[in-house]
């Protein structure tokens, strides 16, 4: 059973799970991953792993949270590197593609990523636990996507929160058909303010 003690030591345990986790969620599936393998590639015994953690789902939260900061600390620094005027171009090329680099920082990340939500949509607990840390990314995404509209003085035709969900939907489609339109649709759905 998991210790409820924080030392650096248990941080970088934990951290080293979650890292081992990304990719051999990514190559293997959550369910096709055995304890042993996550422990293997992390550099533990399997004691490691239940000091930490009860059950893979508990490391699918501890990969989502490790998700939702790495989000929330990558929207901070996308705001204080935006420009004061900002053109269409910037808005559909750089900023979207930063956007979706803080989401999914890798092609193995966005993997794992849909293997979670496949697993949660096995798993209604998981899905309650990964809902709930979605709920608390989720204004920081409208208010990034909200603030670039602002800047270049239009409105989405379209609730933000939706507009968000066509992006991810795109996105964990394939980041090559991302790439190609995401840009066009964001512009599509926008107009003046």
């Amino acid at each position: 059973m998991p210790m409820s003690e924080t030392t650096p030591r248990r941080v970088a345990t934990r951290q080293r799970l979650v890292e081992a986790a990304i990719r051999e969620f990514a190559a293997r599936g959550v369910d096709g991953t055995s304890v042993e393998q996550l422990c293997e590639a992390a550099g533990f015994t399997r004691g490691a792993f239940y000091s930490n953690f009860n059950t893979k789902d508990d490391l699918c939260v501890a990969v989502l949270e490790h998700h939702r900061d790495v989000v929330m600390s990558g929207l901070d620094q996308a705001f204080s590197d935006a420009p004061d005027a900002v053109s269409v171009e910037w808005a559909t090329g750089t900023a979207l593609s930063t956007f979706f680099a803080i989401i999914a920082p890798s092609e193995e990340f966005r993997i794992t990523l849909m293997e979670i939500r496949l697993r949660a949509l096995r798993s209604p607990e998981l899905a309650t636990r990964a809902e709930a840390l979605a709920t608390e990314i989720r204004p920081e995404l409208v208010d990034f996507m909200g603030r670039i509209a602002r800047q270049l003085g239009l409105r989405f035709r379209m609730p933000t929160e939706d507009l968000i969900d066509v992006f991810e939907a795109l996105y964990f489609q394939g980041p090559a058909d991302a790439e190609r339109l995401i840009g066009p649709v964001a512009i599509a759905l926008a107009e003046p303010a």
